[in-house]
C-alpha cells in the first residue's frame, strides 16, 4: 500500500464517519505530517473531494450497473440515482448542512476535483451512449447536465424551496433528447 493510498482510505473513512476531515487527524491516522499532506493535496478541500469523489465513484459503478439503460433516459436515470445517492448518504447530510459553504465550494466549483471528474464522466456517456450534436459538444452538454442536476440537489439552499431530484431527471431526460 502507497502512502497515497493510506491518506485516501483514511481521508474516506473519516468522512464517512463525520461528515468532515480533520488534517490534523488526517494526518496522524495516515501516519504523515501536516506539512506532507498539504503538500501532495494543497488544501482540505481537495482532500475532501477526492474523499468524496472515492465514495461516489463506488456508488456510481453500483448506479451504472443497476441502471443497464442507454441513451437520454439512461444518463437521466443514472443522475436521478446519483443524486438520490448522495441526498442519502450520512456523511452527505452533514457534510452540507454543516459545512454549507465548503460543500458548495468542494462539490460545485471548476477548481474542485468533484465537478470536473463528473462532467467528463458524462462527457464520455453523452459520447457513448446518445451520440454527438452538431450545435453542441459532449462536454458543454454534459456541463450542462451537471449543472441542473446541481441545481435542483442545492435547491432548498439556493432558493429555500424542497430539492426535487426527480424534476432534474426529467429536465435532463427531454434535454438530452
Amino acid at each position: 500500500m502507497t502512502e497515497s493510498d493510506a491518506v485516501l482510505r483514511a481521508a474516506v473513512e473519516m468522512f464517512r464517519r463525520d461528515g468532515w476531515i480533520d488534517v490534523r487527524a488526517l494526518a496522524a491516522a495516515a501516519g504523515i505530517g501536516r506539512s506532507t499532506l498539504y503538500r501532495r493535496y494543497g488544501d482540505r478541500n481537495r482532500i475532501i473531494g477526492e474523499a468524496i469523489w472515492a465514495i461516489a465513484t463506488a456508488g456510481f459503478e453500483d448506479i451504472r450497473r443497476e441502471c443497464g439503460g442507454q441513451g437520454a433516459d439512461g444518463i437521466a436515470e443514472m443522475i436521478r440515482r446519483s443524486l438520490h445517492f448522495a441526498a442519502g448518504h450520512p456523511a452527505m447530510r452533514t457534510f452540507v448542512a454543516q459545512h454549507t459553504d465548503t460543500a458548495l465550494r468542494v462539490l460545485t466549483s471548476r477548481d474542485g476535483v468533484i465537478q470536473r471528474r463528473f462532467v467528463a464522466t458524462f462527457a464520455q456517456l453523452i459520447r457513448d451512449d446518445v451520440g454527438e450534436f452538431d450545435d453542441i459538444d459532449p462536454h458543454s452538454l454534459a456541463y450542462a447536465v451537471i449543472r441542473i442536476g446541481e441545481s435542483f440537489y442545492f435547491r432548498e439552499l439556493i432558493t429555500g424551496e424542497p430539492d426535487d431530484i426527480d424534476a432534474a431527471a426529467a429536465v435532463i431526460r427531454r434535454m438530452l433528447r
